[in-house]
């Protein structure tokens, strides 16, 4: 069992800002998502509302048109995927005891689905922190997953590392895939571009598939 630390106050404050803020701008960005698509704005719409499928698109987007750039998707894709994640594994650490207490504030449970909050919990019992790499992969919240950590007996330290590398292959994968995809569509037209994105939407499902069952396995 780990030792946890108390985040200091500043850090405290900081990291409760940044969790609202990742949570409240993906939504409130929703009506504009036809428009920066029109606009061809991808990058500004994986900064704002950071998803797998709008990186996939604008990978493919890079791959016909040559923008946006991979730095600049990357420079986009940090803030709310490392920064604001880890801001979220802090709220669980400062939190932890409400949680378990039930008694966590009205605006954490609405940031926190307290259900998906326990399935992440419980698989990180079950796994330790390299579940994060895999947490990445699959059609999981990071935010969930990171705030469960921090509401666990986790090592930070490891758990953020795995984290950081999760990350960062979840990005290289849904690139990698854009940018295939993307290429395929040009040379032998949207039947195979198609069926590669089936290949991708279900290997992400079954990755989603088998978190969810450790979650719920037995010992």
């Amino acid at each position: 069992m780990s030792v946890h630390v108390t985040p200091p106050p500043l850090l405290r404050r900081v990291a409760v800002a940044v969790a609202i803020a990742r949570y409240a701008i993906p939504i409130a960005v929703i009506p504009a998502i036809p428009f920066l698509i029109a606009r061809g704005e991808l990058a500004l719409l994986v900064l704002l509302r950071p998803q797998k499928e709008f990186l996939l698109l604008s990978a493919a987007q890079l791959a016909r048109t040559g923008a946006p750039s991979i730095p600049l998707l990357l420079a986009a894709y940090v803030p709310f995927m490392v920064v604001a994640v880890w801001a979220f594994f802090v709220v669980g650490r400062i939190f932890r005891p409400a949680l378990d207490a039930g008694e966590a504030p009205r605006w954490l449970t609405r940031i926190l689905p307290l259900e998906q909050l326990d399935v992440g919990r419980r698989v990180i019992a079950r796994r330790g922190p390299l579940i994060a790499v895999m947490g990445r992969m699959a059609a999981l919240p990071p935010t969930i997953m990171a705030a469960a950590a921090g509401a666990s007996d986790v090592n930070g330290r490891r758990y953020l590392a795995a984290d950081l590398v999760g990350a960062f292959g979840s990005f290289a994968l849904m690139v990698g895939a854009g940018l295939v995809l993307g290429e395929a569509y040009d040379e032998y037209g949207i039947w195979i571009t198609v069926a590669g994105l089936v290949v991708l939407v279900a290997l992400i499902a079954l990755i989603t598939r088998w978190v969810r069952n450790e979650a719920d396995r037995d010992d």
